[in-house]
């Protein structure tokens, strides 16, 4: 059941990327138990935002975390979706696993709903709230980016540390503080920061920040650490046990949480042209708006027609594969993760014109290590345009040789290409370069399916157009002296619209 507080939620349709501003009363299903929660979505929010989950403290409530942390303007200006989640009795569950199965099920829900960023979820609680997200730290450092306890940390003594990852952290806490006392929570946090690897000595900012000469907060930062983490406290003297939100002589809490949060994010963005982008049966092209990167990779219009990526992954588990793309029409494919099928049927909605860019989430089993992913068309359309592939818990690794060798390798509309799509090109059909990479000229090798009349396009990474001419020979010598650093495509094409190209690196 849903109560609106101001707008009616628009009705949530795969493909929408629009939502009016609501703020709703919403009640999921979390095992046997009913939970509930309150939901604030910002008008005209895209696809693929942030969620942020900001937890009450013991006897508090959704409603009442929610009037102290004021999220409601930060998420309108950043545009990400806030949730205020209803305790038990008002209280949580900081040593087991109810609430971590709550914190689950809350991101589930909204990758359903609203298609957020699972890369980019975050944890904030004040006072309790604080307590559990230290607890999430140690559950489900898999699913949150980055942490931000306010006025909580487990009082028991003996801290668990024990993250699967190094973990982002903020914290925010008054020296005042008299009922989570402030005094022993610089020892805490040194086992965030040794866990973390970060430097032992922070830096220090005091007043912070330093343009307000009134402000009793100081910053104290240890970092970097492994994979890029940090351990920031922002301490606010003379305040006591509540959440600040004083911008004149402190800081205001929520602002500085999101400032930290928000450069954070699980996984990694594989563009065409840059490290883990191995192959696409087609072209890079940037001749529609609305792209990353240096343009998107277009398949030929072929059954079979896919690109390959190349990444790494941690450890085994679930990770989710969020590709972003453009289609006239809807197009089919299939998922393959090291040559076996994650999902055989994947629907790609059209998103209205070729300029209109929106994603859709896939979740796939992957295994510990390098792992090749290709997205494969199933239908004779070949696939939408794809912009780009965002991974959770993984990064971005170098593609095999077997992959890299022949970057853009297709053969497009023919019946012949339909024949050989699936076994890719035949050893006729396929083009060399050398030297690779290369110095002042290079040589292109062309297979005996190729004919003199046929063309032969020297491309930059960017898809621009450097050389052009006509096939003469097996054998062509390019003239690359003027050529600065970078990726290079040479592509040879013939009348029936057939092509094949490979890249070369320009040393």
């Amino acid at each position: 059941m849903k109560h609106f507080y101001r707008k009616l939620v628009c009705t949530v349709l795969l493909g929408c990327i629009l939502y009016h501003t609501s703020t709703a009363q919403v009640t999921i299903p979390v095992g046997t138990t009913l939970r509930s929660m309150i939901v604030y979505v910002p008008t005209n929010l895209p696809q693929n935002r942030p969620l942020l989950i900001s937890m009450h403290g013991a006897n508090q409530s959704a409603d009442y975390q929610r009037n102290a942390a004021k999220w409601e303007p930060i998420a309108d200006t950043s545009k990400f979706i806030v949730v205020f989640p209803s305790g038990i009795n008002n209280q949580w569950d900081i040593s087991g696993t109810s609430d971590i199965s709550f914190i689950n099920a809350i991101i589930d829900t909204m990758q359903q709903r609203y298609a957020i960023n699972r890369n980019r979820v975050y944890l904030s609680g004040f006072s309790m709230g604080g307590m559990m997200t230290y607890h999430a730290a140690t559950q489900i450092a898999n699913k949150i980016a980055a942490f931000a306890p306010v006025s909580g940390y487990p009082l028991w003594g003996g801290g668990n540390y024990n993250s699967s990852r190094p973990i982002p952290l903020i914290h925010v806490h008054g020296d005042a503080d008299d009922v989570v006392t402030y005094p022993n929570l610089g020892n805490y946090l040194n086992g965030w920061i040794s866990r973390n690897q970060c430097p032992t000595t922070p830096q220090i900012t005091q007043p912070y920040p330093s343009s307000k000469p009134n402000s009793v907060a100081t910053k104290r930062y240890w970092g970097p650490g492994l994979s890029q983490s940090e351990v920031v406290l922002i301490t606010l003297a003379g305040k006591g046990h509540w959440y600040s939100m004083d911008s004149v002589n402190g800081v205001n809490t929520s602002q500085e949480i999101w400032n930290f949060v928000k450069r954070f994010s699980l996984g990694a963005v594989l563009e065409e042209n840059s490290t883990g982008f191995c192959s696409v049966n087609g072209t890079i092209d940037n001749n529609y708006p609305g792209y990353t990167g240096t343009g998107f990779a277009n398949t030929n219009n072929t059954t079979g027609a896919g690109i390959s990526w190349n990444a790494s992954f941690a450890g085994a588990g679930t990770s989710y594969f969020t590709f972003r793309y453009a289609a006239t029409d809807a197009r089919q494919a299939k998922l393959e993760i090291n040559g076996t099928t994650a999902m055989s049927s994947i629907n790609f909605p059209a998103t209205g014109s070729w300029s209109t860019w929106t994603t859709i989430t896939i979740p796939a089993t992957v295994s510990a290590g390098n792992a090749t992913i290709r997205l494969e068309a199933t239908g004779g359309s070949g696939l939408p345009n794809i912009d780009n592939l965002e991974i959770t818990n993984g990064v971005a690794a170098a593609c095999p040789a077997s992959l890299a060798a022949n970057t853009l390798l297709s053969v497009a509309d023919s019946a012949q290409a339909k024949a050989t799509a699936n076994a890719g090109l035949r050893e006729d059909q396929r083009i060399s370069v050398y030297p690779n990479p290369a110095g002042a000229a290079i040589t292109v090798k062309t297979g005996i399916y190729w004919k003199s009349g046929d063309y032969i396009t020297l491309y930059n990474a960017q898809g621009k157009t450097l050389q052009r001419r006509v096939l003469k020979a097996s054998q062509e010598n390019l003239n690359t002296a003027g050529l600065p650093t970078g990726i290079y495509y040479i592509q040879v094409t013939n009348v029936h619209g057939q092509r094949a190209s490979q890249s070369f690196m320009k040393k």
